[in-house]
């Protein structure tokens, strides 16, 4: 039988076009309005910050860009640019250490993971870091290997911009560390100075986010923090990261089920790990294995789905345990069960995305009126002044949507809260102005400390997608710059 890869470089390709077409493009023409943290990501990434209360920079400055240049459909479609590029760097590490056959299997299979396809509709940092993961991983590998100058070099930024992209990505640090450390032939790899150099690329890349959390009393830690004892409060030490590691199992189920269905429940479709495979199980896994011990020592909750970006090799592992020749002669079930499979999979999703509200009868945050609603609040607002809507405060959701909906656009103040916008201080709110929201009432509207407002008043907008429900009603309030006041 020939030993010809089952899936080529370019089978791969077209899997990946597929992919951004059904997955990145679909759902962006389908939306009314951007999920709850895509609409986070591009408030916080027009600000252009080195950091912000709940993560690092990197993927709101991103999902900025590629929402600004193509619109809706652009936060889609670079959620799967990173599912597709996670995939590449999965191919490219099989290639090494496995052989192109087990390779093609081990990127397919990662489209039975639950991390790969039904959270990636919504861009947010566990997506960004994925790309980012798999590329380091890659990279380690080929600097332990071949210890040249420019593999340590290009680990050392790519950790830089996976701590710029969230800070768990320090578990897969460790997880190489070790794996370093605890190998006599690798250990003489620390007394060189390439690694070191390395983790000084790391160290400036990340220099200007330390410099603002100092700035800015770690804010993001308190964040962290808060969430974390909250999920605490709600599990004991012991019980919370077992569920974290169970519910990881769970999310491979589909996996799973798709592999009893092409008939590997048999025990000659499985042996030993193939030689160097060690690699992969310890970067594959350690990771999980460090965030569950790190909960269980200090009692720190745990969120499922911190392990998004830890899964990226699973299809590699169970490519080393798997026969060729089992392979090749199981090839054909398995490609019809896996498209089958993401074929379903994809309808799902798009009749998830365009018609999730009229199924549930219920508004969802991807069928608000946000434009419509932009529109409504700045005519109101410009019936009492001719100054520019600049700041947006209120309902942390609310705000957030309506100041990247205007145009031209606002900065948002989530909760009214200006700690949590650091770029906006109490100078800059009386200088510009600001319009206060809400779709509740206010029992003291001056959380602003500005004072009663200048303006108020009510917007009524209908459901795009469900008419016949009462509107989304809005309670705003509004303060003008003192050289505004009186100019209507």
């Amino acid at each position: 039988m020939s030993s010809a890869a089952p899936i080529s470089l370019r089978g791969l390709l077209w899997l990946l076009a597929l992919q951004l077409i059904s997955w990145g493009v679909l759902p962006g023409l389908l939306v009314e309005s951007l999920p709850l943290d895509v609409v986070e990501g591009v408030y916080w990434g027009q600000e252009w910050q080195w950091g912000y209360y709940k993560h690092p920079p990197l993927p709101a400055w991103v999902v900025y860009l590629f929402e600004y240049a193509i619109g809706d459909v652009g936060p889609f479609l670079l959620s799967q640019i990173c599912i597709g590029l996670t995939l590449l760097c999965v191919w490219n590490l099989g290639c090494r250490l496995l052989d192109k056959e087990r390779a093609a299997f081990g990127v397919m299979a990662l489209l039975g993971v639950y991390f790969f396809t039904w959270p990636t509709i919504e861009f947010n940092h566990n997506v960004a870091q994925m790309p980012i993961w798999a590329a380091a991983v890659l990279l380690f590998h080929r600097a332990t290997m071949h210890g040249r100058w420019v593999d340590w070099l290009l680990l050392g930024l790519l950790s830089g911009l996976g701590l710029l992209t969230k800070y768990s990505f320090i578990m897969l640090l460790a997880a190489m560390f070790l794996w370093l450390a605890l190998h006599p032939t690798l250990r003489m790899m620390l007394r060189k100075p390439q690694p070191w150099l390395g983790v000084l690329v790391m160290l400036a890349v990340f220099l200007p986010h330390l410099l603002w959390l100092i700035a800015h009393d770690f804010l993001p830690f308190s964040y962290a923090s808060a969430r974390s004892a909250a999920a605490a409060a709600t599990e004991s030490r012991w019980l919370g990261p077992l569920k974290f590691l169970l519910v990881q199992l769970v999310d491979h189920m589909p996996l799973l089920l798709l592999l009893l269905i092409a008939g590997f429940w048999r025990p000659r479709c499985w042996q030993y790990p193939v030689e160097g495979s060690s690699f992969l199980f310890w970067v594959g896994l350690m990771p999980a294995v460090l965030t569950v011990l790190g909960a269980m020592i200090t009692g720190a909750g745990t969120r499922d789905m911190w392990g998004a970006p830890m899964w990226n090799l699973s299809g590699l592992i169970l490519a080393s345990m798997i026969p060729l020749e089992v392979l090749r002669e199981r090839w054909h079930r398995l490609r019809w069960a896996f498209a089958l499979f993401l074929m379903l999979l994809g309808v799902l999703m798009l009749l998830f995305v365009g018609f999730k509200d009229q199924i549930r009868n219920k508004p969802s945050r991807t069928g608000w009126p946000d434009q419509a609603l932009a529109d409504s609040l700045l005519q109101q607002w410009q019936q009492h002044t001719e100054c520019p809507l600049q700041l947006v405060a209120g309902d942390y959701w609310l705000a957030e949507m309506v100041a990247i909906t205007l145009s031209p656009r606002a900065s948002a103040i989530p909760d009214a809260d200006k700690d949590l916008a650091p770029w906006v201080d109490l100078q800059r709110v009386q200088q510009q102005g600001v319009m206060l929201l809400s779709t509740r009432q206010y029992s003291d509207v001056d959380t602003l400390e500005l004072g009663e407002p200048d303006m108020s008043g009510e917007v009524v907008v209908s459901w795009p997608r469900l008419p016949e429900h009462e509107g989304l009603k809005v309670r705003w309030f509004g303060w003008m710059p003192d050289d505004c006041r009186g100019a209507k």
